[in-house]
């Protein structure tokens, strides 16, 4: 007798081999695609020898460029002859034994596996068409997938998953409760957890609205999504992301390190999405905002975008050199953040892989070369003063100050003038006065030589010299002067005083600009002026060669990758992982688009709704695929491990600052004070010491006050240096332009979490609430406390697990009361005095474990 379910097992093999069978020959029947399929196995086997780069050329093929692979090579024979796969080189040397003629050659490393020869032999036996690379070809506005009976879809982006989610056979998720979806979209738009008040009437008004069909739940979840982002919030949530692309940091970076002032750019990021600037003009202000007509203080402030690079002061250094560096990063960053290009590459030579050549490379460099800075930072210089060009942003009461200081400077100028109009005037009388003997005497002797000559037999020296006498013996003048010099200094301080900022700033006659030989500055080449890379669309002859033409060249609607690359990052912060995987490489080593009529689609519809960033986030949150669960089924794990269909809710552990936002905001610490200069929290002690050697200036000295609980958007960050905790959970060093952070998971992160002062001063403070806000009884504690962590209601289960870890402590605590008060030390502030100490310290261990839970360092 079968046992209960075996029959199961033969039938669901047999299920598989068919299921594997038909999908096998369904991919063996589709027609190749270049881009898809080629493409891929050209670049990573055989761009490096016979790609772009002619400096490694070899044999005179090129396999990237059509021409070149169908025509003869050095050898006289064709690598590929389309539709002749016998006759076809390139397939003679792919399936060749003598390690001589094989290709890819051995000590590559690289080989072919057997599906991809096959792929090759395909493609030729088709005709070997080519294609544009996919990301330079202009985005059409893709049609949206018609689904028939698909009750699924809210939006345009839906239809486009639902169409590739049925043809893959899967089904979307279910949609996640109301409670996490809110917790999604809080963290996802302003990077700190909603209040339980705004997550409670969210649910209501979304289980109300249910009644009413589809259409009235899409509009609650837009209002909500309208409603974040009229929070001050979101604009630092925004500017997060953006800082690292700009490589933000508080200091100069290199040995010296010294501090620097920038962070009224910063600011300026933050109040550009907090107005939803248009994301055009949010390009061009920050890269030539200096250049526009009749430029505002906040469009020359905005220029600090490429200031943000890193400056050398250390002493012998060669300011050529680091000059070259500056420019070579500001090209370097650009082509990255808009372009989604590894210009990079091609400082030293044609890109291996992508068609961007030498000069390329350093016609775009020629924008930024004709910065008026030099290549060294002045050591001796305060921080405020120490790198020219900067922009001086004094308050109104300092404006008001040195207007009256300037106008009391020129008031005593008008008295110093008189006084020497009157003094000259008297002067000759005075020199009559001076030749009674009693006078005479009192003058020292080498102005009592020079009254006794007579005027005619003076030098102007000394008719100089008994003049400079005459005025500094006048009481009135000394005290005209007197007063001179301390409105000067007064200015000098108020100076000082004055917060400053790095700007852009043209020389009146552009800097030439050379190819550099192998990418040294002390090897210059052929000269070149300033161009865009010659495989893109080329510059409106209307528009100038300087950066505000390079700006207005990026947002072109014509150009082929700036909308793309953008609304790809925007993808990723809201899903984790953007449609292009890379999304910091769109060219042919980057992985393509998961969705290509999608990203298309997107592309399209940010040009056309005004370059609307608001827009764009609007329609991918309020999407049905967004507000999926992520809970991952045993067919999905199997199936797409890494949600590339997105048939579930993504789920991925929250970035380094807002991890440590939401400690701040559950807890009650969090200071929501916007914008201003940088803060210093909490730091292991001795670490910073160790790295700046310790001695004045570079003692780390811990904020005091509300400077310990702001956001960590505004965490002081030294290059050389970097908060441990940030760097911990994968933020950048902010050296060089970092578009998509890696995500890690190491035991030091629980440590962190564990230990941190920030998170046991908030476990506390978090605690101090379940105290006092959660009623008598420990179980309401205990659900207040879960909900304020999590947002959703706890089950029975997750409570009764909370309730023995609470009860066993809290014995421990009675037991010994020194722990409880060691516990209850940690951070500067201070608990209520009215709360039992034992049962605080209880109640914090278990306010700690709820901020360590998977789900709260979670964005599920």
């Amino acid at each position: 007798m079968w046992k209960q379910g075996a029959w199961c097992r033969p039938l669901a093999l047999m299920c598989v081999a068919f299921w594997l069978f038909f999908s096998v020959r369904s991919v063996a029947d589709e027609a190749i695609s270049f881009n898809r399929d080629i493409r891929p196995i050209l670049a990573d086997h055989c761009f490096s020898c016979h790609g772009p780069d002619a400096g490694s050329r070899r044999g005179g093929l090129r396999l990237d460029q059509r021409d070149s692979a169908v025509g003869p090579a050095e050898s006289g024979r064709a690598a590929i002859v389309p539709g002749d796969v016998s006759g076809s080189q390139l397939l003679v040397r792919i399936h060749a034994t003598d390690a001589e003629l094989v290709m890819p050659p051995p000590e590559t490393g690289k080989s072919l596996s057997a599906v991809q020869k096959q792929m090759l032999e395909r493609w030729i036996a088709a005709g070997a068409e080519y294609q544009s690379h996919w990301s330079l070809v202009p985005p059409q506005a893709s049609v949206v997938p018609q689904t028939g009976d698909d009750k699924w879809s809210r939006t345009e982006i839906d239809r486009f998953i639902f169409s590739r989610l049925r043809a893959e056979g899967l089904q979307p998720s279910a949609p996640a409760g109301a409670h996490r979806l809110l917790r999604r979209l809080s963290l996802d738009l302003t990077g700190l957890p909603p209040t339980l008040a705004e997550a409670d009437a969210f649910a209501d008004e979304l289980r109300q609205a249910a009644l009413l069909g589809a259409a009235a739940e899409d509009q609650v979840v837009r209002r909500w999504i309208d409603q974040l982002f009229r929070s001050p919030h979101y604009g630092e949530r925004m500017a997060v992301d953006w800082l690292d692309a700009a490589r933000y940091a508080d200091t100069n970076g290199y040995q010296v390190d010294r501090d620097r002032e920038l962070w009224a750019w910063r600011d300026w990021v933050i109040a550009a999405f907090n107005s939803n600037q248009r994301f055009d003009q949010f390009t061009t202000e920050q890269l030539a905002g200096d250049l526009l007509p009749d430029a505002t203080v906040a469009q020359r402030v905005a220029t600090g975008f490429h200031r943000n690079h890193m400056l050398n002061e250390e002493g012998g250094v060669i300011p050529e050199e680091f000059l070259a560096e500056y420019c070579a990063d500001r090209a370097e960053t650009t082509a990255s953040i808009w372009l989604g290009q590894t210009l990079m590459c091609a400082r030293c030579h044609d890109h291996k892989y992508d068609a961007f050549t030498q000069k390329d490379y350093y016609s775009l460099y020629a924008f930024f070369h004709s910065v008026n800075e030099k290549g060294i930072g002045n050591y001796g210089a305060p921080i405020r003063r120490n790198a020219p060009p900067f922009l001086p942003l004094p308050t109104v009461e300092q404006q008001a100050k040195q207007v009256e200081l300037q106008g009391r400077q020129r008031a005593l100028a008008e008295q110093l003038a008189a006084a020497d109009q009157r003094l000259k005037a008297e002067q000759s009388a005075w020199e009559q006065e001076q030749l009674q003997a009693e006078k005479l005497a009192t003058l020292p002797a080498e102005i009592r030589e020079i009254v006794l000559k007579a005027a005619a037999d003076r030098s102007a020296a000394e008719t100089g010299r008994l003049e400079q006498h005459r005025q500094a013996s006048d009481a009135e003048r000394v005290q005209v002067v007197a007063e001179q010099a301390a409105v000067v200094k007064s200015l000098a301080e108020l100076e000082q005083q004055t917060v400053t900022t790095l700007v852009m700033e043209e020389l009146a006659v552009p800097r030439e600009t050379r190819i550099l030989m192998r990418g040294e500055y002390s090897r210059p080449g052929e000269v070149v002026t300033a161009e865009t890379p010659a495989s893109l669309p080329p510059m409106s002859s209307d528009w100038p060669k300087n950066r505000l033409g390079l700006a207005k060249w990026l947002v072109d609607p014509g150009h082929p990758l700036t909308a793309r690359v953008i609304v790809n990052r925007l993808w990723q912060q809201l899903f984790g992982v953007g449609l292009v995987r890379t999304s910091e490489d769109f060219g042919v080593q980057g992985e393509a688009p998961s969705h290509p009529e999608l990203l298309d689609w997107l592309a399209v519809e940010f040009v056309r709704s005004g370059w609307d960033v608001q827009h764009m986030l609007r329609l991918m949150a309020s999407s049905a695929v967004y507000r999926q669960s992520s809970v991952v089924t045993e067919q999905l794990r199997q199936r797409d491990p890494d949600n590339r269909l997105l048939a579930r809710g993504p789920r991925f552990r929250l970035q380094a600052e807002f991890l440590r936002d939401q400690a701040l905001c559950v807890s009650g610490l969090l200071v929501r004070k916007v914008g201003g200069p940088s803060v210093k929290p909490y730091h292991p002690p001795g670490l910073y010491e160790q790295v700046t050697a310790g001695s004045g200036t570079n003692v780390y000295v811990e904020g005091q006050g509300e400077d310990l609980y702001r956001r960590s958007l505004y965490t002081y960050w030294k290059r050389s240096v970097p908060h441990p905790a940030m760097l911990l959970f994968d933020a950048p060093f902010r050296e060089a332009c970092t578009l998509r952070r890696s995500r890690t998971n190491t035991p030091l992160q629980a440590l962190n979490l564990l230990n941190d002062p920030t998170w046991v001063e908030a476990a506390r403070f978090l605690a101090g609430r379940m105290l006092a806000e959660g009623g008598g009884d420990v179980g309401s504690q205990l659900r207040h406390g879960f909900r304020l962590a999590l947002i959703r209601e706890p089950g029975e289960r997750e409570l009764g697990v909370l309730r023995a870890g609470y009860e066993r402590v809290l014995v421990e605590f009675r037991e010994s009361s020194g722990e409880a008060v060691g516990l209850l030390q940690f951070g500067a502030a201070r608990s209520a005095e009215n709360l039992p100490q034992a049962e605080l310290a209880a109640m914090t261990v278990t306010a700690g474990v709820l901020l360590n839970l998977h789900e709260a360092v979670t964005r599920e």
